[in-house]
C-alpha cells in the first residue's frame, strides 16, 4: 500500500535530502490497526521535464502483526510511472491545447491513451462536486475540459485526492 505525500519540495531537492527528506511516520497499520516499525528504504528513479534522472529513496514501513508494507511515496510520482506528475501533465496540456510534443510522440501517445481511458473515472470524480457536469462528446473535449478542472487545484494535490478516492492513480489502468 502507498501513503502519497506532499513534501512540498520539488524532485531534485528530494533527490538532494536522500534518506534526510522529512518523512511523515506511519504509527497505526491501515490493514490490521497494530503498530507499524521502519523497514528501510527502496529506491525508484523519476525523470523530471527537464529529462534529467535521479533516484530517490522511498521510505517503508512494516505491520509487526500482519507483515503488510505501507510505502511514503511523494505526490510529484505516480505509481508504475518513471515520470515526474508535471511532466506527464504537461505533456497532456501541451498535447490537447495546442497539438504540441513536449516527449516523444511515442511518449505522448502513451500518456493520451491512458488519459482517455480514465475519463470515466475522472468523471466520477469530478461528478461527486458537480452534479450537473457537462463535458460534451467527444473524448478531445472531456479531456480538455478535464485538464482545466484538475489545473483549478494544484496537480499534486488532486493526484493525491484521487488516489485517496479510488484507491489508484488518475492515470493508472
Amino acid at each position: 500500500m502507498q501513503i502519497i505525500h506532499n513534501f512540498g519540495i520539488s524532485p531534485v531537492q528530494y533527490y538532494k535530502n536522500g534518506r534526510n527528506n522529512n518523512f511523515p511516520s506511519v504509527d497505526r497499520c491501515p490493514f490490521c490497526n497494530d503498530l507499524m516499525i521502519g523497514n528501510g528504504f527502496y529506491t525508484r528513479y523519476v525523470i523530471t521535464f527537464s529529462n534529467k534522472s535521479y533516484l530517490l529513496f522511498i521510505r517503508r514501513y512494516r505491520c509487526q502483526h500482519c507483515n503488510h508494507t505501507v510505502s511514503i511515496l511523494p505526490s510529484f510520482l505516480l505509481s508504475y510511472f518513471q515520470r515526474s506528475l508535471k511532466s506527464i501533465f504537461t505533456s497532456l496540456e501541451q498535447y490537447f491545447y495546442h497539438k504540441k510534443y513536449s516527449l516523444t510522440k511515442q511518449q505522448v501517445y502513451f500518456y493520451i491513451r491512458r488519459f482517455i481511458d480514465n475519463i470515466p473515472g475522472l468523471v466520477a470524480f469530478f461528478r461527486q462536486f458537480d452534479l450537473n457536469l457537462s463535458l460534451g462528446d467527444s473524448s478531445n473535449k472531456k479531456a480538455i475540459k478535464l485538464i482545466k478542472m484538475i489545473k483549478s487545484s494544484p496537480t499534486p494535490t488532486f493526484s493525491r485526492r484521487y488516489y485517496n478516492h479510488f484507491n489508484k492513480d488518475f492515470m493508472a489502468l
